[in-house]
């Protein structure tokens, strides 16, 4: 497919998550719509600029103040603003919130996924967690995250989502490739916002090299964001020695296999179309995942783009 085509399927799939792009964002986000034709190839920012100031494309696409819509779309471009003005805010208490979490027995990384990496922020939204722990301690590194985030106030559960961390993605270090290698999940995996935990971020890219297959402009990350808390020796001694004093495979074979259970009883995990998965290296929790929904808006409005051209 043409790189203008290949803009227009960005543009397309981004609306179907109801959020308008900058130039760059086009650039840095494109997507690959026809992958069985060849190798997809990186474009430069300069030929998608100029190919977004075609007379041809500017009457295929719509937007305002720098941000590119669908036609008849134009209302997103305020959404986004005011909803950028709170994942910021909101990013900066999950920032605070992961200086003390760096020091959680056997937790290598967290990072932030979904609406708030896309700085899609609601009033009262949670925060979706990716959690990288050490092999051979799910089950433990797990309850010890769960048991402090609780304590803090700051579990999601029941009723209570606001400015609360949802726990629903957990691998190990030696399960970092994401199973999932559809175009929805290298969206959300090469928009991973690293709250800590650097050297487990690297080989998690590394290890989704596949995206690229789909994003032709992903790239490992060499300046890490903002929100990104750096580990210090102070906070990694306090955890080698709260490791010390929770490392057992009896008590690790214990509660993997309470878990195990637990999580089986759950309606939720019957649910037809869901992703979950226990096992001693991914625990995934999504019983009503969002990617067909999205892939289906998305190929709609395409087709609808494809009409009208």
């Amino acid at each position: 497919m043409s790189l203008s085509g290949n803009i227009l399927a960005t543009i397309a799939y981004h609306d179907a998550l109801d959020r308008p792009l900058t130039a760059f964002e086009v650039w840095k986000y494109l997507i690959v719509e026809d992958r069985e034709s060849a190798k997809p190839e990186p474009a430069s920012l300069g030929d998608v600029t100029a190919a977004l100031d075609d007379r041809d494309m500017r009457g295929r696409i719509g937007g305002r103040d720098g941000f590119f819509t669908l036609p008849g779309r134009e209302d997103l471009v305020g959404r986004r603003i005011r909803a950028e003005k709170i994942a910021v805010a909101k990013l900066r208490r999950v920032r605070n919130l992961a200086k003390i979490l760096r020091i959680v027995p056997f937790v290598r990384m967290i990072g932030v996924t979904g609406s708030l990496a896309m700085k899609k922020g609601a009033n009262d939204s949670d925060w979706d967690f990716f959690v990288v722990l050490r092999t051979g301690r799910i089950w433990t590194g797990r309850t010890l995250l769960t048991g402090l985030l609780h304590i803090l106030g700051k579990r999601r559960h029941g009723g209570h989502t606001k400015d609360r961390a949802c726990l629903n993605y957990f691998v190990t270090e030696d399960h970092l490739v994401i199973p999932t290698e559809d175009l929805y999940s290298a969206n959300e995996y090469s928009m991973l916002i690293p709250l800590f935990g650097r050297e487990a971020f690297t080989r998690f890219e590394l290890r989704n090299r596949w995206i690229a297959g789909m994003k032709p402009n992903f790239l490992p990350t060499e300046a890490l964001p903002s929100w990104h808390v750096a580990e210090t020796r102070k906070t990694l001694s306090v955890r080698c020695v709260l490791e010390r004093l929770t490392d057992s495979d009896a008590f690790e074979a214990w509660l993997g296999k309470w878990q195990k259970e637990k999580i089986m009883r759950n309606p939720k995990t019957s649910i037809e179309g869901g992703h979950i998965e226990a096992t001693d290296g991914a625990l995934v929790f999504l019983p009503n995942p969002h990617g067909p929904v999205v892939y289906e808006k998305f190929r709609k409005s395409l087709g609808d783009i494809r009409l009208k051209g």
